[in-house]
């Protein structure tokens, strides 16, 4: 590709961003900035911070982190202020030539800020924060009564808020990029009158970080270093612990293993942290599977390819709006086969591999079923590790993303 000598400058808005907090949007934001910084580009993300200990500006990875007070980022009076404050600060030091928004939130307050009127516009579409704030929000749903007609009313209300600032961010953006076609097709049913250009570039991952386990490295040691159990398969998701990420129907289909076919010892392996800790882990107890099931916490960044690397299957049991899934790329860079659900973004990674690894469904029985023909039997999933990294490398590759991504980039600007 052929790079401009003048450095361009990159408004990124995020509500949390890697290495602050973990999560699939949060840690592409950063991958990406970090790599632009590298191709020559100037970075300044505007993000709030989770803990209020993190300094207000801080340079990572060659990213200018320009973080908002947790109190701030709690109230929509004062995350505006803050933000754009820090617009105004930003925009004293340098030239932006392009906004890049990754959250709807930060990114609608942003364009209130006369600065950025002129500035060419990039929307990342990780997911539907209006189908979140649903999902999220109905476990939230009292029994009935008035109580619940007020729940009604007041949800739809704050939905209509959301979709207005979603709309905003997408009519001002010149490009809306996409993790996936389902994605793509999805965003389509809520806006589809737009002009911006509707770009599916996918998630990436980085190969040289995530890779299998060589042949002559001992992964009963690599084990035990986890305090995992090396007589027995270990099955491995890395999840937020919300209710669309369908971690209960997970536990409730180890139960149903194991009143099936007793004889068959596994490991659960959940990692993440979220709203639902405690009730998925009544869930375990409740179903005695303490022996069956781990719920580990968060796991850093630092050991999760080594988690990869140990466990024998990755399991995504996802219920809804699963835009792409960076957790899968990163096991099939670990060369371990991944079983999904047939839900979002997906499809589209698993199928062109062997579509043997996508569930049938979404329920307990359609996870426990096909986890419980991997136990029996392994060899023919076992048999697909070298595609899976391949398939990662091929198509998933940072470099090869970033050169999508700087190319949309370029053209946005004119270049």
């Amino acid at each position: 590709m052929d790079h401009a000598p003048k450095k361009r400058c990159l408004l990124s808005l995020q509500y949390h961003s890697l290495p602050d907090a973990l999560g699939g949007a949060w840690g592409l934001t950063h991958e990406v900035n970090k790599r632009l910084v590298d191709r020559g580009w100037e970075v300044h993300l505007i993000t709030c911070k989770p803990d209020d200990a993190l300094p207000d500006y801080e340079v990572i990875d060659g990213v200018h982190f320009h973080r908002i007070r947790k109190r701030d980022s709690k109230n929509i009076v004062s995350l505006w202020r803050a933000i754009k404050k820090r617009i105004n600060s930003i925009c004293r030091q340098t030239s932006l030539s392009l906004v890049h928004i990754h959250n709807p939130l930060v990114g609608f307050l942003a364009l209130l800020s006369p600065r950025l009127r002129r500035i060419p516009k990039v929307t990342h579409f990780h997911s539907s924060w209006l189908d979140e704030e649903k999902i999220n929000r109905a476990a939230q749903k009292p029994a009935g009564g008035v109580a619940r007609i007020f729940f009604h009313l007041k949800l739809a209300s704050i939905l209509r808020v959301i979709k207005f600032m979603e709309g905003r961010c997408f009519k001002d953006s010149r490009s809306i990029l996409f993790l996936s076609e389902y994605s793509r097709r999805h965003f389509l049913k809520y806006y589809p009158k737009r002009k911006a250009r509707l770009r599916v570039i996918p998630g990436g991952v980085d190969v040289n970080a995530f890779f299998p386990l060589e042949p002559d490295q001992d992964r009963s040691a690599l084990r035990e270093a986890l305090q995992l159990p090396t007589d027995r398969p270990v099955l491995l998701t890395v999840r937020r612990l919300e209710a669309r990420m369908g971690l209960d129907n997970l536990i409730l289909a180890a139960g149903q293993i194991v009143e099936r076919a007793p004889e068959l010892d596994f490991l659960i392996v959940i990692g993440g942290k979220g709203a639902l800790r405690e009730k998925l882990q009544a869930l375990v107890k409740q179903n005695d599977l303490e022996n069956r099931v781990r719920l580990v916490g968060m796991i850093t960044r630092e050991h999760l390819p080594y988690y990869y690397r140990s466990a024998d299957v990755f399991i995504l049991p996802t219920l809804a709006i699963e835009g792409f899934g960076l957790v899968t790329v990163e096991a099939l860079a670990s060369g371990l086969p991944v079983l999904g659900t047939p839900v979002g973004g997906t499809v589209e990674i698993l199928k062109d591999i062997d579509e043997s690894l996508l569930f049938p469904g979404t329920t307990p029985e359609a996870l426990s079923r096909r986890i419980e023909k991997f136990l029996k039997n392994p060899k023919p999933f076992e048999a697909l590790k070298s595609r899976c990294r391949e398939r990662a490398v091929q198509y998933y590759s940072w470099e090869k993303v970033l050169d999508l991504i700087e190319d949309e980039f370029l053209l946005v600007l004119g270049k």
